[in-house]
């Protein structure tokens, strides 16, 4: 019987029937009122597991991680299997994979708890329907040090080692009167107490040196351990290593000895141990973490997830628990609701993020809110609320299901930032792009939604089909997106109303950004239209061609100027700035994209005035409108709106004698000149417009304010 296995490349996995997967999971612990009670006697329903299990199929999960509480561990001693194979026969007709957490009663006896591993691995040996094995959710260093090994798996932890190497932290009479005061398991025998509470300790200075490196922006727990910062801390490290091996080995051994071939995995949650090289026997790693609802606490989950694949390159990495909580507390009196929207848009881009970045899956935690708690935020992290009601990671969830290829195509997770509305991102997959978030930018495409939303745009036969899942404003640029869109076509937009029938909307320019207002749930569709004809300037028309770094846009905000002129920077690559007071002098040519308001025809003047050859405003009397005129312009393929004539050859005037009898010669003020135009055509640089105003400060009190007709003299170069 086939069942899950790792991909050859190492990085995904397998299903059953041999086609790549993701594990699109779902973390379950039972329905609201009877979570971690769901195997106990008097709770245990299949009814409503079965309706639990059709909401995870039908939000689009293909997996589900369920626990082996001490209520199941129990039965399962006497041999009592009908729950678990009811919960795994439903589970099957509802095609979810399982991944079954062993030992969540975290039984220290390892001998005894192998024995349930082995009744509960070998019962179910050849059933597909299990993804794999997690052998114990979140073992810490209390469970590793003060389990009881059988003799042939003791670990060094166990032995004088880490005292002979670090010197006693504790005395053996300590420790006695510490184990007297229960500070130390009582089910310890003298030796391994003494050894468990030095070890303890070291751990503590260890963890105290991990704390600090992480602090000081160095990297992660997993980045100390091979770090120079860590040398005092190696013996340490390997002796926990050893440790973590005798304790998977104890594990591991007896369920393999029986023939069972499901992947085994354990559920982390501290680097300290997940990112150890014992590691390396299991099939695939799993981490599991919780951080705060900001971008820092996303990236601090980036980091540590990308510090495990560092250190098992080989093996497939799923992120087995994550998800923020829609209450911001655990005090039912001060906590307050957090919004469902915000927290599905992190938990959509951490799923967007595994998928593109080729980890094995994640499972959310978890399928249901809990009732009947006195802790509002850890009752609150469910996809669904009671009465069975749908957050909005739901419906991502489902879209995602609907909409993502197969594990082995490519992907990519794109520009990630946090504005004032929270986090954006984008995700590209094959002949799709995903944006999410409030207000996300790039020179493709921007979304400003009202909420934290979602957009989708599919790529098809030449053509974009696009709808969201709240409303926003999109732009794009279709030729970033198709690589067969035509620049010279327009693009026309339909409301597409069903499968054979769509009305035309809008029109847009060929070259023009397609901008497109949408209401959530419609779809609409962007079509390659008719060919536009190519404009071609006049003979007698002198365009101006700048080079490079002697061009500036100068916006009066960014908000909205910057969004209009998205296609003239591509096509133009002119500097921009929002600074006006450090224009005047720097660049010879400014093309100002904004209103009298936001920058006055005085500070023009004075731009004019430091020597610019031209300064000209393309403003439109609305946002919209500026937009048109500078598509306009770029579909003429036009940078300035102002027509250069070739200079005149005028007779000079008469050359007056200097009293001195120096000849000097003197230039009359043409219509459009400005002093750095002067300068241009007689010195060949702009910038020399100084010596001129300087020359003439008995005629001229502001170089941007020179009159038609003014007798200028023009002094030597120098």
């Amino acid at each position: 019987m086939a069942l899950v296995t790792v991909a050859a490349g190492k990085q995904y996995l397998v299903d059953p029937n041999n086609k790549p997967l993701f594990a699109l999971g779902i973390n379950y612990s039972g329905y609201f009122d009877r979570a971690w009670k769901m195997w106990e006697p008097d709770q245990f329903d299949p009814e409503l597991i079965a309706r639990d299990f059709h909401k995870a199929q039908n939000s689009g999960f293909n997996a589900i991680r369920l626990f082996a509480h001490a209520a199941l561990l129990q039965e399962i001693q006497r041999n009592k299997f009908d729950k678990l194979d009811q919960v795994l026969s439903i589970a099957q007709d509802h095609q979810l994979l399982v991944l079954m957490t062993l030992n969540d009663a975290h039984y220290l006896d390892l001998t005894r708890t192998s024995e349930l591993d082995v009744k509960i691995a070998e019962r179910y040996k050849d059933v597909p329907t299990i993804l794999g094995y997690d052998l114990e959710n979140e073992p810490v260093f209390y469970n590793l040090v003060a389990a009881i090994y059988p003799e042939k798996y003791r670990p060094p932890v166990h032995s004088r080692q880490l005292v002979d190497h670090y010197g006693e932290r504790v005395s053996r009479q300590e420790a006695h009167n510490l184990q007297q005061q229960r500070s130390i398991p009582g089910h310890l025998d003298e030796d391994t107490a003494y050894y468990y509470i030095n070890a303890l300790r070291l751990f503590l200075e260890y963890d105290a040196a991990v704390r600090a490196f992480v602090k000081q922006g160095k990297g992660t727990t997993v980045d100390f351990m091979t770090s120079d910062d860590a040398n005092p801390w190696y013996f340490l490290i390997g002796i926990l290593d050893d440790t973590v091996a005798a304790w998977l080995q104890a594990r591991m051994d007896p369920i393999r000895a029986i023939g069972c071939r499901h992947l085994l995995t354990v559920g982390w949650n501290w680097l300290h141990f997940a990112g150890l090289p014992a590691n390396r026997v299991l099939d695939f790693q799993s981490y599991h973490n919780y951080t705060t609802l900001s971008l820092s606490g996303f990236n601090t989950n980036v980091a540590h997830l990308e510090g495990l694949r560092r250190a098992f390159p080989k093996h497939p990495l799923v992120f087995g628990e994550f998800g923020w909580s829609n209450q911001s507390g655990t005090n039912p009196t001060s906590s307050r609701a957090v919004s469902a929207e915000y927290t599905a848009l992190y938990e959509a881009a951490t799923l967007a993020y595994l998928r593109a970045n080729n980890f094995a899956g994640g499972f959310k935690w978890m399928l249901n809110d809990v009732l009947g708690t006195g802790n509002p935020y850890e009752a609150s992290f469910g996809v669904f609320s009671a009465g069975d009601q749908a957050k909005p990671i739901r419906d991502l969830v489902h879209r995602f299901s609907k909409d993502w290829p197969a594990a082995d195509k490519e992907a990519t997770f794109a520009h990630l930032r946090e504005v004032e509305a929270g986090m954006a991102y984008r995700l590209n997959l094959p002949q799709q792009v995903m944006v999410g978030g409030r207000n996300y930018q790039d020179e493709a495409l921007g979304w400003q939604a009202e909420n934290a939303s979602h957009c989708y745009i599919t790529i098809a036969d030449q053509q974009l089909v696009i709808d969201a899942n709240g409303a926003g404003r999109l732009s794009l640029a279709p030729w970033d997106l198709m690589s067969d869109w035509k620049r010279t076509r327009e693009a026309d937009v339909y409301r597409v109303l069903g499968p054979q029938y769509r009305t035309r909307q809008q029109t847009f320019a060929a070259g023009e950004t397609v901008v497109l207002d949408l209401r959530p749930d419609a779809q609409y569709a962007v079509v390659m239209g008719a060919e536009t004809p190519v404009y071609t300037e006049p003979d007698d028309v002198i365009q101006i061609a700048p080079k490079p770094g002697e061009h500036v846009m100068l916006f009066g905000d960014f908000e909205n100027y910057l969004y209009a002129a998205l296609n003239y920077l591509r096509r133009f690559a002119p500097d921009f700035t929002f600074a006006a007071d450090k224009v005047a002098g720097r660049w010879a040519y400014v093309t100002v994209v904004a209103p009298v308001e936001q920058i006055s025809d005085e500070v023009l003047d004075n731009i004019r005035g430091a020597g610019a050859v031209l300064v000209e405003r393309v403003v439109g009397n609305t946002l919209e409108s500026t937009e048109t005129k500078l598509n306009e312009m770029v579909g003429r393929g036009q940078r300035f709106l102002t027509a250069v004539e070739p200079p005149q050859e005028e007779p000079l005037p008469e050359t007056p004698v200097s009293p001195t009898g120096e000849i000097e010669e003197i230039y009359l003020v043409q219509p459009g000149d400005t002093l750095g135009k002067i300068a241009k055509q007689v010195y060949g640089d702009f910038t020399l417009w100084r010596l001129i105003f300087e020359a003439n400060r008995d005629k001229i009190s502001d170089p941007g304010l020179i009159r038609v007709g003014m007798e200028l003299r023009l002094p030597e170069k120098g």
